[in-house]
């Protein structure tokens, strides 16, 4: 166990991640393509960092192409007292450290660095009460990341990887799995982090696409119909649409087009239906119903 040289603050959220096996798989996902570097979301003491530099060093120049974004204002100096002996012999430090909010910070202009080349990677253990506003701001990017990979509750994760009929299938999954390719790449246990949480955890690998295999309207818009379609769970989606703010005519004018049955429940829909459904209420015409 790597003895956190920061005490966990319970504010932010922190558990440290310390079990090297998890770390070491967690940085190989990360593995940027040639030519790219890593932004880690909250480094802390820079358990994962030592590996992710370990990855980057036999190809990376100076300085390393890494960027680490953290909340936590004790953080900086404990990293750059950890990994002083990166750091180029002009004075300048190992790596950029981002002292900011990973929810709020100015993703456009951090991923564009040039050191971090064309396609960056993001990984990060996420802190729970902040994954969904993380993750949802990089996908809302108009160049999302190359790859995420994030630590996240296991009940989160469990609902990004959930597919049509499965109780755990939400607006999330389906916002989501529209614009990536979304799996779980294994669990990890209470007893890797210090201190250990009161949830299980799991690693999940989030790979936008260029471009969707969905023919979709434009975000905004399709991002409102699910969250209408997700509105009230027990409801039939004819009637989620309405209570979301759709017109009753145009929502079922629109579920027959799609060829959607209205008496369907929103998680029980495929990836095709919601794009189909997204089309008709905005007026374009479903590719099952043109080749009809």
């Amino acid at each position: 166990m790597t003895r956190p040289a920061l005490r966990p603050n319970k504010a932010l959220g922190q558990h440290f991640l310390h079990d090297a096996g998890v770390l070491g798989r967690i940085a190989a996902l990360a593995a940027p393509p040639p030519g790219s570097g890593v932004v880690e979301i909250g480094p802390g003491t820079g358990n994962l960092t030592a590996h992710l530099i370990a990855a980057l060093l036999p190809v990376a120049g100076t300085p390393l192409p890494l960027t680490l974004v953290e909340l936590d204002r004790r953080a900086p100096d404990a990293l750059r007292a950890r990994f002083a002996q990166f750091a180029p012999a002009d004075g300048q430090p190992f790596c950029r450290i981002e002292l900011a909010d990973a929810v709020t910070v100015d993703w456009p202009s951090l991923l564009h660095d040039p050191l971090l080349g064309p396609r960056p990677v993001v990984v990060g253990n996420l802190p729970y009460n902040a994954a969904m506003p993380i993750l949802f701001a990089l996908l809302d990017l108009p160049r999302p990341p190359e790859r995420l990979v994030f630590m996240v509750q296991r009940e989160v994760a469990d609902r990004l990887v959930a597919g049509p009929g499965n109780r755990d299938r939400g607006q999330t999954s389906v916002k989501v799995q529209l614009r990536s390719a979304v799996r779980m790449a294994f669990k990890v246990g209470r007893g890797a982090f210090q201190p250990p949480p009161n949830v299980e955890s799991a690693v999940v690998v989030i790979e936008p696409y260029a471009v969707p295999p969905h023919d979709l309207p434009r975000w905004p818009h399709m991002a409102r119909i699910i969250t209408a379609g997700f509105a009230v769970r027990r409801k039939t989606l004819a009637n989620a649409l309405q209570i979301g703010g759709f017109a009753e005519d145009s929502a079922r004018r629109a579920l027959a087009v799609a060829h959607v049955d209205g008496r369907a429940r929103a998680e029980t829909l495929t990836l095709a239906q919601w794009a189909d459904l997204g089309r008709a209420l905005l007026g374009r015409p479903s590719e099952a119903s043109a080749s009809g």
